[in-house]
């Protein structure tokens, strides 16, 4: 089976490498683990039908998730039909069967069938340029030489394979019968191809020897040693999905050679003899162990015999080279390069293995290494910014490959005063201002503080303190009495009756200043009362007409 997938897959490896220039955006296959085998950009998947696969690429370079796009290949029957291939976009068409996830770079498969498998198989492609609406989901394609033998870096193909069916042990002369019924549900309309698979084959099958076309089954008579090996049937036929007529189904039977035996003529005692490394009656023959019951030639004493069916072989130990009868030499695994040793170590070479020490400068076990933590060069000295007074410099060292787990012993960073550089001026400051002195009187005095340019003096021509070193104020903690004085008399109210003796006054404030803070209060009084008119016996003579008439004066 090895061989088999190794056949398969040789995909294109015998193409004539491209002399242009890779391009900008490639794609491959996400994770190798996925891949049961591989060819030039193809990996090969061992599944059965009706399970879940899944198909992840990786892309380098600028995409986007719209330049993807995924494609199933229909394989056709023979040169009269086209194969097809089918575009698997847009998303919402896959369901129930596929799905398209992670930005188009997964394609899931949720139910294997028939025609999934080899010639059939998938890709993923890379397109700059958008696919038309109107384009068809599915066209005729059929791969040319030139895409056979130059790969291109923008598709990668998915081909799933099943396990194969083992007929046999045979004997070269036997007759060997297949019919694909037995195995595989065939309908009248199918047509079906039986093919050899070469020892070399491309991906699309072109060296692939036709054994039969158009029946179930075949026979083969008097079997040759090179009709051994791995023979497929391709059942072919019409699908509602794809025009033309492409592969819906197939089995791979692998028939087996009987190494045990040699017969002459029927099976018999008489006409069958055992092959070297087997015993038995020439009917039945088992096979010997060779390392128990005594080898033909021994191997050598530090060789160690492996039995195989029908024969076995010397191995010599680890770390030697040789047929394990003859000889086993030593092999310089540091002058083969198969040793493991780190980069950053030397590979010392012993009989039968190796051993690796770490170069000066690192440490480890010579597997891995780490560089030893040192420090590394001082930075250069920081400038110094200031012409005068003081300023220090500064510089800094690192301690290199913390990974190692070692520690620097030292300072990492170091300091000295810049040189060459004068005391700086002193400019005055003032000190803090002095307490307020006592109030020069009781009452509305003043009152003051000072402060001195000596915090510091100004020096080396430095400048005096700016502003004022005295403030004076006015006391506000006792105000002074203010005794009170009369305002001016108010006129008088004027006479209430133009004849007799009446009554008028007038009257003045005490706020003129009014008395404060325990002033005294206005001496006098602040109301006058006067009379006013004339006797009733003058108004009585000013009422006759012939006299004049003489006001009499007011009588306070």
């Amino acid at each position: 089976m090895l061989d088999k997938w190794i056949l398969l897959l040789s995909l294109l490896t015998t193409h004539i490498q491209s002399k242009t220039q890779e391009p900008a955006v490639s794609i491959t296959v996400f994770n190798n683990s996925d891949c049961d085998g591989f060819g030039e950009q193809v990996c090969l998947i061992k599944v059965m039908t009706g399970r879940t696969v899944t198909f992840r690429v990786s892309i380098a370079g600028n995409h986007q998730p719209s330049m993807i796009k995924w494609y199933k290949f229909y394989s056709a029957q023979g040169p009269q039909f086209h194969s097809y291939r089918r575009r698997l976009t847009p998303a919402a068409n896959l369901f129930p069967k596929m799905k398209l996830a992670n930005s188009s770079l997964a394609l899931k498969l949720f139910s294997i069938d028939e025609d999934d498998f080899y010639p059939n198989m998938f890709w993923a492609e890379i397109q700059a340029k958008a696919l038309p609406e109107k384009r068809a989901k599915i066209e005729a394609y059929d791969f040319t030489d030139f895409q056979m033998l130059n790969p291109s870096h923008l598709r990668y193909f998915f081909v799933l394979e099943r396990m194969p069916i083992e007929l046999g042990q045979f004997l070269e002369g036997d007759t060997i019968t297949i019919q694909l019924p037995q195995y595989l549900q065939v309908s009248p309309s199918s047509f079906v191809k039986w093919t050899k698979e070469p020892s070399l084959m491309t991906l699309f099958d072109t060296n692939a020897v036709v054994l039969a076309n158009g029946t179930e089954g075949i026979e083969i008579k008097g079997v040759k040693n090179s009709e051994f090996g791995y023979i497929r049937a391709l059942v072919y036929d019409f699908t509602p999905d794809v025009p033309g007529r492409v592969m819906v189904a197939q089995r791979l039977f692998f028939i087996k050679k009987d190494i045990s035996k040699m017969c002459n003529g029927t099976r018999n005692e008489k006409n069958c003899h055992c092959n070297p490394g087997f015993e038995g009656n020439g009917v039945h023959c088992i096979d010997i162990d060779e390392c128990v019951e005594g080898m033909p030639m021994k191997c050598l004493p530090e060789a160690e015999c492996i039995n195989r069916y029908g024969s076995y072989f010397c191995r010599c130990p680890h770390g030697f080279k040789g047929d394990g009868l003859y000889s086993c030499v030593d092999i310089d695994e540091c002058a083969g390069g198969i040793h493991n040793c780190n980069q950053d170590a030397t590979c010392l070479n012993t009989l039968g293995s190796y051993f690796c020490v770490c170069q000066s400068g690192f440490i480890g076990d010579g597997i891995h290494c780490k560089a030893k933590s040192i420090w590394s060069p001082w930075s250069p000295w920081s400038v110094c910014t200031v012409t005068c007074g003081y300023q220090n410099q500064m510089r800094i060292r690192l301690c290199t490959h913390p990974e190692s787990g070692m520690r620097c012993e030292g300072p990492s960073a170091d300091l000295k005063l810049c040189p060459n550089l004068e005391p700086c001026p002193m400019n005055g400051q003032w000190s803090e201002w002095s307490p307020w002195s006592m109030c020069s009187d009781t009452c509305s005095g003043i009152k003051k503080r000072i402060r001195i340019c000596n915090s510091p003096a100004p020096s080396r021509g430095g400048l005096p303190c700016a502003g004022l070193k005295e403030e004076v104020t006015v006391c506000n903690n006792n105000k002074c009495p203010v005794d009170g004085m009369w305002s001016p008399w108010a006129s008088w109210t004027p006479c209430p009756i133009s004849c007799g003796l009446g009554v008028v006054s007038r009257s003045r404030r005490c706020n003129n200043p009014a008395p404060e803070h325990g002033g005294k209060n206005c001496t006098g009084h602040g109301y006058e009362e006067g009379s006013c008119g004339f006797p009733e016996d003058f108004c009585k003579y000013l009422k006759r007409p012939s006299e004049s008439i003489i006001p009499g004066k007011l009588i306070q």
